[in-house]
């Protein structure tokens, strides 16, 4: 190599994103109580069992979909570890955005037109609207969680069936 290239750092492997998540993660409760970690995985797994065609950006940012918005890490750590451009890009792109309403914040997703990250968010509330997670909350929260995630998931099923 000569002197003053940059050599290409390869992305992370999903394997090590997976380690680095439940590292972020350790320590961290979801609304239930339960590991936040465990959550990371399943979001996971419900990508790739939902959507198949995800792409390897996807499937890193449905781990890490939840640091930026958690506080865990920040998106400079993030490319620090050599993630793409467009992995940063997803785990943005779901990141809860404070100055909306949640609903508004679906709306603003679906209406990006940007799949992966539909993919990654009806991914997550797969895992939300799980009757066993929602049954771990008091009933007041479980109903009202389960009727704002199913409208999110209508919203967000019917920009994905536009874009297909």
């Amino acid at each position: 190599m000569a002197s003053g290239e940059e050599q290409a750092t390869a992305e992370p492997s999903l394997e090590e994103t997976a380690a680095w998540a439940e590292t972020l993660y350790a320590g961290a409760a979801d609304k239930a109580g339960a590991p936040m970690a465990a959550h990371a995985r399943r979001v996971a797994e419900q990508l790739s069992t939902l959507f198949p065609q995800a792409l390897e950006a996807e499937r890193h940012a449905a781990w890490l979909h939840d640091v930026l918005e958690d506080g865990h890490a920040s998106a400079d750590e993030i490319a620090a570890r050599g993630y793409s451009a467009r992995v940063i890009e997803l785990v943005e792109a779901v990141s809860r955005r404070r100055d909306l309403t949640y609903q508004n914040w679906i709306d603003a997703i679906a209406a990006s037109g940007d799949a992966g990250a539909i993919r990654i968010k009806l991914a997550d509330l797969s895992d939300n609207l799980d009757p066993e997670r929602l049954a771990a909350l008091p009933q007041e929260t479980a109903a009202r969680l389960s009727k704002r995630y199913a409208r999110a998931q209508e919203t967000l099923l019917a920009a994905l069936s536009r874009l297909t």
